[in-house]
């Protein structure tokens, strides 16, 4: 009779624990790898090997498979972007180094997709900023290029309409990427023509100044002729008020002695009324001898009888 070996249940059950353990993390790996998901923020292209791409139009939103471990995805944001160039040195049509920042939004359609994934650069999204960046120095060197230093502060605003105009031109001919909006937000000038600008204001202050003094000299030299030329006028009026007066009370006095005259031809008896009028009532102390006195009194009491 023919003993077999017993075997041990447990230990077969362990062996094929251990193996149908390892076979499932291998399903599981493969149907991970054979599985991805594209977000609503961007598409998709896949290569064969990291080489060969092997779709011809972009993966949209949602999930999407591969051939596990052979199949290589290469994504791309197609939602709005930013993109920011700070320290960008231009040189303006006087030659001065200026030193700006440049801030683009820009947003890739899907018929740019597969073109900036695998003809532009390098394959996938790792040239894409890089791609940009050429385009945008080019065309801020353009314009700035037209503008001279101390004339940029005040034409700020055409300086970027004419760079977003410029960028966006190119970016769309070139790669097909919509531009959304270009801002400059930020101009750097160097220090020696800002030491420049900052003499040139304080001289500009200064002549300024002395323009202002120059006026209000004039204006107090011109208060000093009014002031003259009103006193002059014045004293002129004064004075021919003051002739007019006395031509006026000489006049008067003629006048007067006229009528006085006329009188006394006309009745002798007025120059003794004339006399009582202007006498002082104080009668002559010294009377020379034979003399006759300027009063008779007894006329006046001769006809009050």
């Amino acid at each position: 009779m023919l003993n077999l070996p017993s075997r041990d249940p447990r230990s077969a059950l362990g062996r094929f624990g251990i193996g149908g353990a390892i076979a499932i993390l291998v399903v599981v790996a493969l149907l991970l790898n054979s599985v991805f998901v594209v977000s609503p923020s961007e598409e998709a292209g896949t290569r064969w090997m990291g080489g060969t791409p092997m779709t011809t139009t972009p993966l949209g939103t949602g999930v999407h498979f591969k051939v596990p471990f052979f199949e290589s995805v290469d994504r791309l944001q197609t939602s709005r972007s930013v993109y920011t160039l700070n320290g960008l040195d231009v040189y303006t049509n006087d030659n001065q180094k200026v030193t700006i920042d440049v801030s683009l939004i820009y947003q890739i359609p899907s018929s740019a997709v597969m073109n900036l994934l695998y003809h532009v650069g390098r394959a996938g999204s790792l040239d894409i900023e890089s791609t940009i960046l050429p385009v945008v120095r080019d065309r801020a060197l353009a314009a700035f290029a037209q503008y001279n230093t101390l004339t940029i502060s005040d034409q700020r605003a055409q300086i970027t309409a004419q760079m977003r105009k410029d960028i966006s031109d190119a970016l769309r001919h070139l790669f097909n990427v919509d531009v959304i909006d270009v801002q400059l937000v930020g101009i750097h000038y160097s220090p020696i023509f800002d030491q420049s600008i900052e003499e040139a204001v304080r001289a500009k202050n200064l002549a300024v100044q002395a323009e202002n003094t120059v006026a209000q000299k004039k204006f107090e030299g011109e208060q000093k002729t009014v002031t003259a030329n009103a006193e002059a006028t014045a004293a002129v009026e004064r004075a021919n008020g003051e002739a007019q007066a006395t031509v006026l009370q000489a006049q008067a006095q003629a006048k007067a002695i006229e009528t006085v005259g006329e009188a006394l031809k006309s009745n002798p008896e007025y120059a003794h009324f004339y006399g009582l009028q202007h006498w002082n009532g104080i009668l002559p102390q010294v009377v020379g001898a034979g003399s006759i006195p300027m009063i008779d009194l007894t006329k006046g009491q001769d006809a009050g009888k």
